[in-house]
């Protein structure tokens, strides 16, 4: 029971982390490899290096700060010391098909990893879905629910002694309180509570606790190859789901929900304490949104790069080179700031003057 205890999650989710970003870059590298490039550097972190060592004419390294890594190819960024403008194993020296596919690889191979990963999960345990009996989606902010101490993924078992097995039942009950305290009866991380809350009024809706309410997860028990086919379209139907609600909350949705690094160290931490199959499945979630993230059209991303290449592919004209590197470095260090200005606001909660 050790491991479960606070320091292992917390070691066991950072491990999970750096072993999205090592699948991540792996396809990067690998693919680099395969296509004649050089690869002078594959580093886990930015910044300066805490361990490195080096094999063939690659150096391996551990750097200090965790927001993701790199692949450092030759001839990848403009004006690189000690490479001859005519290297036949430079990057810009490669046909353009070779290019995409390296820069391609790094988010195809998160989705592969998420699908073989899903592949386990769901013959091992069932196919994900969401049955009637109620769970805590969200606690509204300076609500009664806040204030009592109700948390997101609570179980709702019974309400002012009422058995609930359907979330639609819930708040008749809390209406018919009339504001009174009343008892909520939850399963929290598979320890049952009771917990007191004083519905508040809100206007013509009556008395609310302040949450938002979904499905507790069901594990459906179908065929083995209905599992496998579930298990390999579940990425993209995730992505397709995850750019609808994007397209419809936009930049709100990342502001209000976005999560740095330190923010999925804390949610992967979390499902492992919830036990190895929601810690296997928040694990190939976030390998999913590593693979659509990184797959945005935006400057500093591999979408980004992936715009000017299929410049390239269909006109038959490379971008100019300093131009690009330019886009790309403005880019990566807007992404940076939206990083750590998210992490302070919505990892570490800190700063009010966020909200307002």
């Amino acid at each position: 029971m050790d491991l479960l205890a606070t320091p292992g999650t917390i070691l066991l989710a950072i491990l999970a982390l750096g072993v999205l970003i090592i699948v991540h870059e792996g396809g990067h590298f690998l693919v680099a490899r395969l296509s004649g490039m050089r690869v002078d550097r594959f580093s886990i972190g930015f910044g300066p290096k805490l361990f490195s060592f080096k094999r063939g004419e690659t150096i391996y390294q551990i750097a200090a700060i965790p927001l993701g890594g790199f692949v450092q190819i030759a001839g990848l960024n403009p004006g690189e010391e000690g490479m001859a403008a005519n290297d036949p194993r430079a990057y810009p020296n490669r046909p353009v098909w070779q290019r995409l596919a390296t820069i391609f690889a790094g988010p195809a191979t998160n989705y592969v990893f998420a699908a073989f990963m899903l592949i386990g999960i769901f013959l091992a345990w069932g196919v994900p879905g969401l049955g009637k009996a109620p769970v805590v989606d969200e606690v509204i902010e300076n609500s009664a629910a806040a204030a009592a101490g109700l948390e997101p993924e609570d179980e709702i078992k019974k309400v002012d002694g009422k058995a609930i097995d359907d979330g639609n039942q819930v708040l008749p009950i809390v209406n018919a309180s009339g504001g009174k305290p009343i008892v909520v009866d939850i399963v929290r991380n598979g320890k049952p509570m009771a917990i007191t809350v004083t519905p508040a009024k809100n206007g013509s809706s009556g008395y609310l606790m302040g949450v938002k309410l979904g499905g507790v997860q069901t594990w459906e028990q179908l065929p083995a190859g209905t599992r496998v086919k579930e298990a390999l379209t579940y990425p993209f139907r995730y992505s397709v789901f995850v750019l609808e609600t994007l397209v419809t909350g936009g930049v709100k949705q990342i502001w209000q929900q976005g999560s740095g690094p330190t923010g999925i160290i804390k949610e992967i931490k979390k499902r492992i304490e919830h036990g190895p199959k929601q810690a296997f499945m928040i694990i190939a979630m976030i390998s999913i949104y590593l693979g659509l993230f990184n797959l945005l059209p935006l400057p500093g991303l591999d979408g980004g790069r992936l715009v000017f290449l299929g410049w390239e592919a269909i006109s038959r004209r490379r971008v100019n080179e300093r131009l690009e590197q330019t886009v790309h470095m403005v880019g990566v260090l807007m992404l940076l700031a939206l990083i750590i200005v998210i992490s302070f606001k919505n990892d570490f909660h800190i700063g009010s003057w966020f909200h307002k």
